[in-house]
């Protein structure tokens, strides 16, 4: 069975305001996803879909947010105040200093957590697209739960 993501388009039709410019993304077009996919050839599935699907940007005025390539601490100038393994890429975060991403030396495609108030790495184990679906305060049946 491949993944799509039409429950959650859906959704966001329902409950995003659209005039708001939070709720703005951008679909990855197939050079950006090749590009993606030869830098980061372990990233799961239903990542890639979501971003041909759904896009970059943040979604639900600012809840969460995806961005269009991965990134680390060295990224973000926080090497130096933190320590993560090396292999610890983010795609997104919470707009509150924590980072999601992915563990690519567990290569199992679920989604770990880093919380910058305790600097700790937290696996959800939890899948890209169960994971997402929760940060958009929806359950599996595309009903809100907030």
């Amino acid at each position: 069975m491949s993944t799509n993501y039409n429950l959650e388009k859906e959704f966001l039709q329902k409950v995003e305001s659209k005039n708001d410019n939070q709720n703005k993304r951008q679909i990855l077009n197939n050079d950006q996803i090749e590009k993606l996919l030869s830098e980061y050839p372990k990233l799961p599935q239903d990542y890639i879909v979501y971003q041909q699907e759904i896009g970059s940007g943040s979604f639900m005025q600012g809840q969460f947010n995806i961005t269009s390539s991965l990134f680390d601490l060295e990224d973000l100038g926080l090497e130096d105040h933190f320590e993560l393994k090396s292999n610890v890429w983010f795609f997104g975060d919470n707009f509150c200093g924590d980072f999601s991403g992915f563990d690519f030396d567990h290569n199992d495609g679920t989604v770990v957590e880093f919380w910058h108030e305790s600097g700790e790495l937290y696996y959800t184990n939890k899948s890209f697209q169960s994971y997402i679906r929760e940060q958009m305060c929806m359950d599996e049946n595309g009903n809100e739960i907030r």
